[in-house]
């Protein structure tokens, strides 16, 4: 792994999270001395679980995965994360090592913030420190509501929302090319291959979506909403 390192150049950085954006000048220039920016390509390891927890991941390009091997060495996709957004800030807070996996799906941009410096900034700046728990606190519900729908929605449901969610959230777009394999998104939606494959070829039969490859079209928006809805 050849990871291209960049300086930081906060100030005109484009992708400034809402906390990052109240941080005043001065602040904005002591954080890029303690921030180093890194580029990923597709596949590559961001964050390894079971690692050290010593930066705060803020990722400024590209999309990623978070996934977490369970007990019986089965890996679990609990989300797909679209920049610009925090990655694992829950981890680095709650103990020294990273209890999940962030893996890029595209090329990606983060930048590793040194955390001594990350708690003092939350320390002495309140609006910053505000914005950071009400960004944290809004995917945490987002991230209950995912897994009350993959628990009890049937699976064709869940799969319907899971292409709309990548459709309207992820790429803005009806045309998209799906991130991952087939068994990645048998593992996301929290199935088995064959059951998801079946699944996308109904769903096909029925004129809701066009697939090719990795290429998928939304046909039919609407009747995929209501049967995400069952």
């Amino acid at each position: 792994m050849n990871n291209k390192a960049k300086d930081c150049k906060c100030l005109e950085c484009s992708f400034k999270s809402i906390p990052v954006s109240l941080l005043a000048e001065n602040e904005l220039n002591t954080l890029c001395s303690n921030c180093i920016q890194i580029e990923f390509k597709a596949g590559e390891n961001i964050i390894k679980q079971g690692g050290f927890t010593t930066n705060i991941a803020y990722m400024t390009k590209g999309l990623a995965k978070i996934h977490m091997e369970g007990p019986l060495k089965k890996e679990e996709i609990i989300k797909i994360v679209k920049s610009p957004s925090f990655i694992g800030v829950p981890s680095v807070f709650t103990g020294r090592v990273f209890h999940y996996s962030v893996t890029s799906l595209t090329e990606t941009s983060v930048c590793f913030i040194d955390y001594p410096y990350f708690e003092k900034l939350l320390l002495s700046n309140g609006e910053f420190a505000k914005e950071l728990i009400k960004e944290l606190s809004f995917d945490l519900v987002q991230q209950f509501k995912t897994g009350v729908n993959k628990s009890q929605k049937r699976v064709n449901a869940y799969v319907a929302e899971v292409l709309l969610d990548f459709s309207e959230n992820i790429f803005d777009d009806q045309n998209f090319q799906l991130p991952l394999s087939r068994n990645e998104f048998a593992y996301l939606v929290g199935s088995s291959r064959e059951t998801v494959t079946r699944i996308l070829h109904d769903f096909t039969e029925e004129g809701l979506i066009n697939v090719n490859g990795k290429s998928f079209k939304i046909l039919n928006s609407e009747l995929l909403h209501k049967i995400s809805e069952t």
